[in-house]
């Protein structure tokens, strides 16, 4: 199963994402056209059940959603996997997806937090909301501040702080605020991965991960037009489908 179910992932309960699952799952194999009842009694659910959800989805029933979904697999199946991610990431590489996969595997059930400053802020909390959706517990740069300040005025109760993952965001690798939180992250025990143009920035030498986009075009924030804070979100989006058709594919990500 490769995930094509997450172009559905806002507007699913558990229980309709195992039957979508499912239908791509028999597509995937090639077992031919498979009807609504059996769909239905593998997911222990009545056909009315799907065909209402169907409707919620926006199709006509289950016939349309089946075709959908048939077209979405076969021109995923047509298209070379990681095109558009390397379209938007310059240095991107499998072992940049693998790595990316692993260190959100590592902690996805702990806090993790989205770091930026000025337009980087924006897409940070783009980041937190698109995480969050999928079932992350995530936090903003604000969060971050204040969850230090609690450990430190707590210090008595809480001898140690969890080590987690932050990403972070800078056009420049030189914003000073994300710096700050990074190099008190870091200090903790965070793993860190970072958006950023310069990849000889010191954004770029404190992550553990480094993901370059645009990085050809070197330019000033207020650069019209900028298309750094936009191709970041492009490429969250691209990396987190990767993310949901490894987990489809394997049940363990290893960091090589």
């Amino acid at each position: 199963m490769n995930g094509n179910y997450y172009l559905f992932t806002n507007l699913l309960s558990d229980e309709e994402t195992r039957i979508i699952t499912d239908i791509i799952g028999h597509i995937e194999r090639g077992d031919g056209r498979i009807g609504i009842q059996q769909i239905a009694n593998e997911n222990f659910v009545s056909s009315t059940f799907i065909i209402k959800m169907c409707k919620r989805l926006g199709f006509d029933g289950y016939s349309e959603l089946y075709y959908h979904l048939s077209q979405r697999v076969n021109v995923y199946s047509q298209a070379p996997r990681d095109a558009a991610i390397r379209e938007l990431v310059d240095n991107y590489d499998e072992n940049i997806g693998k790595k990316f996969c692993a260190l959100l595997s590592e902690f996805q059930n702990q806090k993790i937090f989205a770091d930026g400053s000025g337009f980087a802020d924006l897409v940070a909390d783009y980041i937190v909301q698109r995480l969050a959706v999928c079932g992350f517990m995530v936090f903003n740069r604000v969060h971050f501040y204040d969850f230090m300040i609690f450990h430190k005025e707590s210090k008595a109760l809480v001898t140690n702080i969890e080590p987690s993952l932050m990403i972070a965001i800078s056009q420049s690798g030189e914003a000073v605020p994300v710096l700050n939180d990074v190099r008190t992250a870091k200090s903790k025990g965070f793993k860190i991965i970072c958006f950023t143009k310069r990849e000889n920035s010191t954004l770029a030498q404190l992550s553990d991960l480094v993901l370059i986009v645009d990085g050809a075009k070197q330019m000033l924030v207020g650069g019209i037009p900028n298309p750094f804070f936009g191709r970041v979100i492009l490429a969250f989006e691209e990396l987190m489908g990767y993310y949901f058709r490894t987990i489809g594919e394997s049940d363990t990500v290893e960091i090589k």
